[in-house]
This record gives C-alpha cells, sequence and structure tokens, in this order.
C-alpha cells in the first residue's frame, strides 16, 4: 500500500498479492472471531478520550477493515452513545468486502491512502505490520485524518523468538514487523503522530488466544503475569498487545487537547 507521490504519477499497491486478490479472507469467519475482543477494547480507550476532551466525531473509517465485524460493532456502539449521526466507511483492498453488507456502513474496495477522503477518525486494527515501509503507509493516512486509533501485536517476545516464530507469522499471518511495546510507540511518532494514551490488550484472552493446546497450557502463567506486569508479559510469553490513539497534524491544529 504505497501513497501517490505529489510530483509523479500514482504507483502500483505496495501489497501481497495474499491480500488484494483475497487468499487472506478466503475464510472471513477466521478473521473475526476476536472482533468483539478488539472493538470492546478499542471503545473503552476512546470513549474516555473524546468525552475528556469534547470532541465532536462526525466521520469514521476503518482500514483494513477485514470481515467488517469491528467498524459494525463500534459503529453500533458510537451511535447509540451519540445524539449526532456518525458517517461510517471501511476499506480493505481485498476483494471479499464487496460482498459485506452492514447498515449504515459502506465498505469500498480500494487503497484507503489513494482516496479523496478526510474524516475525523481513522482506526488500523492489526494492520501496518503487513506493510512494506510501515512509516509512509501511517504517514499517508494521517494526511486523512485527525485522530488514528491503532490495534498493534507484540510480537516481539522471548516465547516467540525461542519457539522460532518468527518465520511462521512471517509466512502464514503475513507479519513483516515484530514489534514491542517501544518500538511500536517510537514508530507512530516517527511517522509525525502524536501518541495521547494507550493501554495494553490480553490476546490470550480472546478467542483465538486459548484456541490451541499450548495456548491453554500457558494461560494460567500469561493470566498472572499479566496481572504483575503487561510490559513483561510481552516480552516473555507474549499474548499482549496495544490499543494506541494518536493525533495527526491536522488534529493538534483543531482538537485542543485537556492535558
Amino acid at each position: 500500500m504505497v501513497p501517490k507521490s505529489e510530483n509523479t504519477t500514482p504507483r502500483q499497491l505496495n501489497v501481497d498479492p495474499l491480500y488484494s486478490k483475497g487468499e487472506y479472507f478466503s475464510d472471513t469467519q477466521r478473521h473475526s472471531h476476536d472482533a468483539a475482543f478488539k472493538a470492546n477494547n478499542f471503545l473503552k480507550l476512546f470513549s474516555k478520550f473524546v468525552k475528556q476532551n469534547n470532541i465532536e466525531i462526525n466521520s469514521f473509517v476503518d482500514v483494513g477493515c477485514g470481515s467488517g465485524d469491528i467498524i459494525k460493532i463500534i459503529a453500533d456502539s458510537l451511535n447509540a452513545n451519540n445524539s449526532n449521526l456518525i458517517k461510517f466507511k471501511a476499506y480493505d483492498v481485498s476483494p471479499h468486502i464487496q460482498n459485506i453488507k452492514n447498515e449504515g456502513i459502506e465498505y469500498i474496495n480500494g487503497d484507503f491512502c489513494e482516496s479523496d477522503e478526510f474524516v475525523d477518525v481513522v482506526t488500523l486494527f492489526d494492520v501496518f505490520e503487513h506493510v512494506p515501509d510501515p512509516i509512509e503507509f501511517i504517514k499517508a493516512v494521517a494526511k486523512r485524518c485527525k485522530i488514528i486509533g491503532f490495534h498493534i501485536p507484540l510480537d516481539n517476545s522471548i516465547m516467540l523468538a525461542l519457539r522460532n516464530k518468527f518465520r511462521h507469522k512471517l509466512r502464514t499471518v503475513g507479519h513483516l514487523l515484530f514489534m514491542d511495546t517501544a518500538l511500536a510507540l517510537n514508530l507512530l511518532a516517527l511517522s509525525g503522530l502524536k501518541v495521547v494514551d494507550y493501554e495494553y490488550t490480553f490476546a490470550f484472552l480472546a478467542p483465538s488466544g486459548y484456541s490451541t493446546i499450548f495456548g491453554k497450557l500457558i494461560f494460567p502463567l500469561r493470566y498472572l503475569l499479566a496481572k504483575i506486569n503487561p510490559w513483561l508479559l510481552s516480552k516473555t510469553l507474549g499474548g499482549a498487545s496495544l490499543i494506541v490513539l494518536a493525533i495527526t497534524e491536522k488534529g493538534l491544529h483543531e482538537i485542543k487537547l485537556d492535558h
């Protein structure tokens, strides 16, 4: 996914055919079972931030929307708790999105970075770790919104390294970037964003987190370590991710943050 350069002709999407040809989402249910877990964790952080800073949200786009379930949960929640009607859209380069229908949400098969959109909020749930040159990708997204919400997997753990699972992540789920907390936050700053808040989420509590025998065996240890120190869990046993809220350059000019 490569944004247009201002002085050159548009370039082709720099995206693995695994996504653009629909292979990754041949079974959309594979990617929907953790939707409520991610959406609800995001809503807790986002709703608190919006309320504290008295921010009005009129438009919302989920980029790399996958099964489309996360944006539906978010839309249902925000519309139920807001008097103003929010316009929701979802983008994905995979053609499977053309078959997704949910009332009040427009699903678009295409690259958000090549669109003419400008919206209040964009979300990227487990997206930029799949993209070559993630900083340029995030910068391109940031030009089109005021606030960006992220769900970021923290793959750089001792457990994954000892089990040599980085190769597995490359081949099966297409992760190109393996992050810990500091790297994730630094990368967003290098992309020109101001991180305003973040929380750990515990992927081992999501349905996929205990679907394997290994996940069930290690669950008690992960649960205990999560209570003691989430960062230590993310670096050792794994099973933690980040929900992050960040403000773009445009957002910093228009949003008055209540510090």
